[in-house]
């Protein structure tokens, strides 16, 4: 099966990530990661793009990144491409450093957004680098650069672009859309994998369900990681189709997951 024909719209804000091939590591001192963000910085520069956040860890990198005029393919491709072309020669070696194809996620809307930045500073703290985002120093938390808001001019879905297809199709781990829909629902992932009919907590597993079926995961898939079954995220698929209608379902929370 080929991919997903890609949409692209200015404004679009995104989630992207790579990871190092078989999962090694993509720099191997501060001087690669510095060289790393003067690629970045460049890349923005040039595509006039607006980087939000970023979070470089040891085999991949985190960033939030308002596209422009360029697609966010191109600029990720003249990242990875530049970045990968210093690292060999810096380090006498060849072949590719990333891991196929960039994942990433477009933030469709404000909520995402202000999930998604915790998420990214949060990586370090998460791993057992560091106890605290500030004390890590390759990331945007202490920057000006980091977002500490909502962009003013923040519209996910321009009016000639409502209902097209993602720019991208993502493949990212279903534990990033797990991490993000738990930090915007303000619960931990373990609850939203929980059994609990609590309304708030099927509210955010029928939205991670939402994010799931809209990056490509299979309902199957997306009940194995829930510890669901395939029928219950069918009736969830269900009510978010009824929801975007403007309609209510007719499920209670007593017969919810």
């Amino acid at each position: 099966m080929g991919r997903r024909p890609r949409v692209y719209f200015p404004g679009a804000i995104y989630h992207a990530l790579a990871r190092g091939v078989d999962r090694r590591s993509i720099f191997a001192d501060d001087l690669d990661r510095t060289a790393f963000l003067d690629v970045l910085r460049r890349v923005e520069h040039e595509s006039s793009a607006e980087v939000l956040a970023y979070c470089l860890m040891g085999n991949h990198f985190h960033i939030a990144i308002k596209v422009g005029p360029v697609p966010l393919s191109v600029i990720m491709q003249r990242l990875l491409t530049t970045y990968c072309m210093r690292f060999n020669n810096r380090h006498g070696r060849t072949g590719h450093l990333f891991e196929g194809r960039h994942k990433a996620f477009l933030c469709h809307d404000g909520r995402y957004l202000l999930g998604l930045i915790p998420y990214i500073h949060m990586n370090p703290v998460r791993a057992g680098l560091v106890s605290a985002p500030q004390d890590w120093p390759w990331s945007s938390y202490r920057s000006d650069q980091a977002a500490s808001d909502v962009p003013a001019d923040f519209d996910p879905w321009p009016k000639i672009h409502r209902g097209s297809l993602w720019e991208e199709h993502p493949t990212a781990d279903l534990e990033v859309i797990g991490s993000i829909v738990a930090s915007e629902e303000g619960i931990a992932v373990d609850i939203l994998r929980s059994g609990s009919r609590e309304r708030r907590i099927v509210a955010a597993r029928r939205s991670f369900v939402l994010k799931s079926t809209q990056n490509g995961f299979a309902l199957k898939v997306t009940a194995n990681w829930l510890k669901v079954s395939p029928r219950s995220i069918s009736r969830y698929a269900r009510e978010n189709t009824v929801l975007s209608a403007g309609l209510t379902p007719k499920t209670t929370v007593s017969g919810s997951l």
